[in-house]
């Protein structure tokens, strides 16, 4: 398994932060990994993600949903492993580290030990854009 975990100081509040990330059919539309979440029944959603190439189908469960700290979600499909956890720390009334980790079996290039680095480059890159675009749309 590759573990991946990411932070960054955002300038909006908690709360902002936390319903963007909550709203799962969003997620396409803030990281380029995520293809799309749609529902799929109760507490369910299908996942369409891809990374360095390798593209992968799961339905995933919400298991955390702690607004407006954290939420984890988990695959639920047998022999897929997967989790997200997206956690917001305010550091000040508009402030906030937001941290994302993330657990998934990346095949061949975890075996080769690429998985990590590369990964780990995806989400920093990808927290900055959130950055940029929460921040420009809140005017901080």
């Amino acid at each position: 398994m590759t573990h991946v975990s990411e932070s960054i100081d955002i300038g909006v509040p908690a709360e902002t932060i936390y319903a963007l990330f909550d709203d799962t059919q969003a997620l396409p539309s803030l990281v380029s990994f995520v293809k799309s979440v749609e529902p799929a029944g109760d507490n369910l959603t299908h996942w369409v993600v891809e990374v360095a190439g390798v593209k992968r189908e799961f339905d995933a469960k919400r298991v955390v949903a702690e607004a407006p700290v954290r939420s984890r979600w988990e695959s639920a499909t047998p022999g897929v492993d997967f989790s997200i956890e997206a956690r917001t720390d305010a550091t000040g009334p508009t402030s906030t580290r937001f941290s994302l980790d993330a657990e998934f079996d990346a095949g061949r290039a975890e075996r080769l030990g690429l998985a990590k680095a590369v990964a780990g480059k995806l989400v920093s890159s990808e927290l900055k854009k959130v950055k940029q675009q929460l921040e420009a749309s809140h005017g901080a």
